[in-house]
C-alpha cells in the first residue's frame, strides 16, 4: 500500500509540474488585449535558436541602416488602410519595385476616390502617402556562440550561425551595414551582415570585457585589462591602434557619427575618432562608470556615474558643459531624446533633466529600465518587471502591462519600437497603434573617412563597389556655421563656435 501511495503522489507531482513548465512561454508573451489597453499592438514574437537547457541569451543589439531602406506607399480612406511595398511580389514571384508599388497605390487611390465621389461620403477624401523605411536588424547572441539575425520590423529570421567554442563566453554583437562582429573567448569573429558568412577572425591582445562596436571602417574591442584594440574591417591583418584606458573596459563602446566612446570602472570616459586613429579627450568622473554614454546632436555626449552625477560634455572639446546630481548612484545608461536627458538611478528613481537649463523637470520612483519612447510617451520596466507608460511632460503613469518574466530588455534609443525578451530566447516587439511605420532617431553626422586598402582608390573616386545612397539627414537648427574657406583665421575657433 505504501508503494502504491508513493507512486500516486509522484504521478500527481509530475502532472501538476508539467503545465507549469509549458505555461512559462505563454506567460512571457504580452497579451494583445493588455497591450491595446495602453494603446500598443504586438507586432511580432519569435523564439531564438538556442538550447535553453544549456545556455541563455548573452546580448541583444539593434542596428538601423543609414544606407539601406525600402519605399512603402500607404493609401488611407476613412478607417481603411492599404499598404503597397516595393518588396511585394507579382504572380511570377518577382519584386514589383518602387514603380510597381506606386502604380498599384495610384490605381487603388483612383478606385477609392471614385467610390468616395459616387457615394458623396463625408470626411477627408482618400489620400496616398510615401514612407521610406530603413532596414533594421536585431542581432541576438547566446552564451554558447549562436548568432541570430532577425528582421526588426517583421520578426522573420534572416540567418543563424554559430561561432567559436560553446565552452567559451560569448559577448553581445556589434554591427554596421556590411559586417557583424562578436567575441567568443579571446577571439574576434567578423561575419557578413547579408547572410552570416564568416569574413575573418583574429585573436585579441587580451580578454574582451564586452561586445565590440563597429563604425563603417573600424571595429573596437574593449578588454578587461583596459585596452581597446581596433582593426580595419577591410584590412584586418593590420591592427590600426591599441588604446590604453585607466581601469577595466567592461561596457560595449558606443559609435555615433564621427565619434566613438567607452567608459571604465575607474570613472574615465574616453571619446575617440570613429573612422580613423585618434583620441579626442578623456573625462574623469568621481565614481565608476558602469554604463555606456549617450550622444545628442550636434555636439553633446552624456554619461552617468556611481557618484550620482549626470555629466553633459562637449564631444569635440571635452569640456564639461554642466553636471546634475541625483543624490543616488547610477548604473543605467543615460537616454537623450530631443531636449531632455533621462537617467535611472540604482534606487529606481527616473530623472528627467532639461538639456538647455540643466534643471530637473520631474522624477518618478520605482523604475528599473528604459525601453523606448517618443515626444509624448516613455516605455519602461518598473522594479517589479512590469511595462509602464509614462507621460514625457509630467512623468505621470498612463498605464501598465504585467510582464514579470521579461528579463532581457533592449534599451532602444534608435527607434520607437519596444523590444523585450526573456533569457530563454523569446523575443517580442510592440509599437503604438498609431505608428505603423517606425520613427527613426539615428541620423548620419558626417561622411565617413576611408582607411585601409581602399583609401587610395577612394581618393581617385574608385572603390570597386557600388556607392550606396545614404538617407538625407534631418536639418539641424543647432548646427554651428561652417568655418570660412581656407581655414580659420588666427584667434578664431576652427570648429566655428562662438566663444
Amino acid at each position: 500500500m505504501r508503494h502504491v501511495l508513493l507512486a500516486l503522489s509522484i504521478a500527481a507531482t509530475l502532472v501538476s509540474a508539467g503545465p507549469a513548465r509549458g505555461q512559462v512561454a505563454s506567460e512571457a508573451l504580452i497579451a494583445p488585449q493588455a497591450a491595446r489597453r495602453v494603446g500598443l499592438e504586438r507586432m511580432w514574437f519569435s523564439q531564438l535558436s538556442l538550447d535553453r537547457s544549456r545556455g541563455r541569451v548573452a546580448g541583444l543589439h539593434l542596428h538601423v541602416s543609414q544606407t539601406e531602406a525600402h519605399t512603402v506607399f500607404e493609401v488611407t480612406a476613412g478607417d481603411k488602410r492599404f499598404v503597397f511595398s516595393q518588396h511585394d511580389r507579382n504572380t511570377f514571384g518577382e519584386e514589383i519595385g518602387v514603380e510597381g508599388a506606386k502604380k498599384l497605390a495610384d490605381e487603388k487611390l483612383a478606385a477609392l476616390k471614385a467610390e468616395f465621389e459616387a457615394g458623396k461620403k463625408e470626411g477627408p477624401p482618400p489620400a496616398v502617402s510615401t514612407h521610406v523605411v530603413p532596414r533594421t536588424t536585431l542581432y541576438a547572441t547566446s552564451e554558447r556562440g549562436t548568432v541570430h539575425a532577425l528582421d526588426a520590423e517583421t520578426g522573420s529570421t534572416r540567418w543563424t550561425t554559430i561561432v567559436g567554442d560553446p565552452r567559451y563566453p560569448t559577448t553581445a554583437a556589434g554591427a554596421n551595414d556590411r559586417y557583424v562582429a562578436v567575441c567568443n573567448g579571446s577571439t574576434l569573429y567578423v561575419l557578413l551582415a547579408s547572410d552570416g558568412t564568416p569574413a575573418w577572425s583574429r585573436m585579441c591582445v587580451s580578454s574582451p570585457g564586452a561586445g565590440p562596436a563597429l563604425s563603417e571602417e573600424l571595429v573596437f574591442v574593449p578588454m578587461i585589462s583596459g585596452l581597446v584594440e581596433t582593426f580595419v574591417l577591410d584590412d584586418y591583418k593590420r591592427p590600426l591602434a591599441t588604446y590604453k584606458s585607466y581601469g577595466r573596459a567592461m561596457v560595449q563602446p558606443v559609435v555615433s557619427g564621427e565619434s566613438v566612446a567607452w567608459p571604465t570602472d575607474q570613472g574615465n570616459l574616453y571619446v575617440g575618432l570613429a573612422h580613423q586613429q585618434g583620441i579626442r579627450f578623456r573625462l574623469k568622473a568621481n565614481g565608476a562608470i558602469n554604463a555606456g554614454p549617450a550622444f545628442l546632436a550636434p555636439d553633446k555626449v552624456f554619461v552617468t556615474s556611481l557618484d550620482g552625477y549626470i555629466y553633459c560634455v562637449n564631444k569635440l572639446r571635452g569640456n564639461v558643459l554642466w553636471r546634475f546630481t541625483t543624490g543616488e548612484p547610477i548604473s543605467h545608461a543615460p537616454i537623450a531624446l530631443g531636449k531632455v536627458v533621462y537617467a535611472i538611478s540604482d534606487q529606481g528613481s527616473m530623472f528627467a533633466v532639461d538639456v538647455a537649463k540643466a534643471s530637473e523637470i520631474w522624477v518618478v520612483p520605482n523604475i528599473r529600465s528604459f525601453l523606448a519612447g517618443n515626444d509624448k510617451r516613455l516605455y519602461c520596466l518598473d522594479d517589479r518587471g512590469d511595462l509602464v507608460v509614462l507621460d514625457t511632460a509630467t512623468g505621470s503613469r498612463l498605464g501598465m502591462i504585467p510582464a514579470g518574466l521579461l528579463d532581457e530588455p533592449l534599451v532602444n534609443v534608435q527607434t520607437d519600437r519596444i523590444i523585450v525578451a526573456t533569457s530563454t530566447g523569446l523575443v517580442q516587439c510592440l509599437r503604438e497603434a498609431s505608428q505603423p511605420f517606425p520613427l527613426v532617431y539615428v541620423q548620419p553626422d558626417v561622411a565617413p573617412v576611408v582607411v585601409g586598402k581602399k583609401a587610395a582608390a577612394a581618393k581617385a573616386g574608385e572603390t570597386g563597389e557600388p556607392t550606396p545612397t545614404p538617407m538625407p539627414p534631418a536639418a539641424d537648427p543647432f548646427a554651428a556655421p561652417a568655418p570660412p574657406a581656407g581655414g580659420a583665421k588666427p584667434g578664431e575657433d576652427p570648429f566655428g563656435n562662438k566663444p
